[in-house]
């Protein structure tokens, strides 16, 4: 994951934010026209695809994952979550 960040980084799209566990690292998936974003911090993202860790390449990254939330195991795409069209977006930009 650390190149992935490192590449996303060099784009522009990572930034520092402030959470309730302290200042923590974020992608930032989405801006809008009227200026609001939408992103996610690094915590919750290896949560989510922590199982692509060593490989985060578009084709891992698009697959599906397997991930517990508090106590319950879930296997989701990344379509079904809603990161595909990010991915997309990577991949034309040579993120991934």
């Amino acid at each position: 994951m650390k190149q992935l960040y490192l590449s996303l980084k060099k784009a522009g799209l990572m930034f520092k934010g402030h959470t309730e566990q302290g200042e923590v690292d974020f992608i930032l998936l989405e801006t809008y026209e009227n200026g609001t974003t939408t992103s996610v911090d690094i915590n919750t993202f290896e949560t989510l695809f922590g199982d692509v860790e060593g490989n985060p390449t578009y084709e891992a990254l698009s697959g599906s994952h397997t991930f517990k939330l508090e106590d319950t195991q879930h296997t989701m795409t990344a379509e079904e979550m809603g990161y595909q069209k990010y991915f997309n977006q990577w991949k034309e930009q040579r993120i991934i």
